[in-house]
């Protein structure tokens, strides 16, 4: 029976510590690399074989962003729709992504390689290939940053704190406000 990769994450997320995660992230971003790369290895050996499968860790590379973007007060959007073309996240948000692409992250989770079509969908969209991310868990075919697991420069455990450089370039606050 396969396990459920959520389950696996959230359980190596409350033996670290919800709080603490959040604590150290939220007032040093550079520290999310540290919990990234742990949490991974640590996942990992908890799914055994099923950490070889491709989608499984594309999903757990996915499930983990969006629990580090909450904690780092990082405002996205996940999983919403932008003239008929599905975006897994828009950093800082679709509303951002209308009036400022240039100021905007479309990031898109590869998992399988029909996700693909994703990536040319989102191209659609987010015209400036400088501000189309990938996330996948093998490094894949692709001109721009791909965020992956392997030993390179763009290794997944540095998208967090990436992401939180690329807004602060941007003049776009970090902080993730309530909308009323």
């Amino acid at each position: 029976m396969r396990k459920d990769v959520k389950q696996v994450l959230y359980a190596v997320i409350d033996d670290i510590g919800r709080e603490k995660i959040r604590a150290d992230v939220s007032s040093d971003i550079e520290s999310s690399k540290k919990y990234c790369a742990e949490i991974m290895k640590r996942c990992m050996r908890d799914l055994g074989d099923e950490a070889n499968d491709d989608e499984t860790l594309g999903n757990l590379c996915e499930a983990l962003l969006h629990f580090m973007l909450t904690a780092s007060l990082l405002p996205s959007e996940r999983k919403v729709t932008v003239d008929g073309m599905e975006l897994d996240i828009v950093v800082p948000s679709v509303k951002s992504l209308a009036k400022n692409p240039d100021k905007t992250l479309v990031i898109q989770v590869v998992k399988t390689s029909a996700d693909l079509a994703k990536v040319k969908q989102a191209q659609a969209v987010q015209k400036n290939a400088e501000n189309l991310w990938i996330i996948s868990a093998r490094k894949i075919e692709y001109k721009g940053r791909n965020y992956h697991l392997g030993n390179a420069n763009l290794q997944y455990s540095s998208a967090v704190s990436d992401i939180h450089a690329f807004l602060a370039r941007k003049g776009v606050s970090s902080l993730k406000m309530l909308h009323g």
